[in-house]
Parts: C-alpha cells; sequence; structure tokens
C-alpha cells in the first residue's frame, strides 16, 4: 500500500508569517527597509506595526501554510 501524499509547508511563507493563538495572521509590511525618503511620515510610522492577513488572502494561502 502506498503512503499517503502530503502538501508540503511553504519555508518562505513560514519564515515572513506568524499565526495567533486565534487562527489570524500577522506579518510585516513590505516596502520600509530603504528609499523611504520620498514617503509621508504615517506612511513610514504605519509599517512599524504589524499587520493582519485579510480573509481572501488567507483563503488564497491556506493550502501552503
Amino acid at each position: 500500500m502506498g503512503s499517503k501524499v502530503k502538501a508540503k509547508t511553504h519555508k518562505g511563507l513560514s519564515k515572513v508569517i506568524k499565526v495567533r493563538k486565534s487562527g489570524s495572521i500577522k506579518f510585516q509590511p513590505a516596502n520600509k527597509l530603504h528609499q523611504t525618503t520620498n514617503r509621508s511620515n504615517a506612511s513610514r510610522r504605519r509599517r512599524h506595526q504589524d499587520s493582519d492577513l485579510s480573509g481572501s488572502d488567507y483563503k488564497r494561502l491556506k493550502s501552503i501554510i
């Protein structure tokens, strides 16, 4: 008998997201490390905090998490 084929976790995605106890997912927004002089201060501050993954993105990515 053959064994059941299991999907592997996407290692690149697993390194940039964290799953909370409630099941929601947090991640760091992009575009925060360099070339920020032409951005507004509010835009730069928003990137200091973690963001939540939207429901539509979760549906798209749940097969590789």
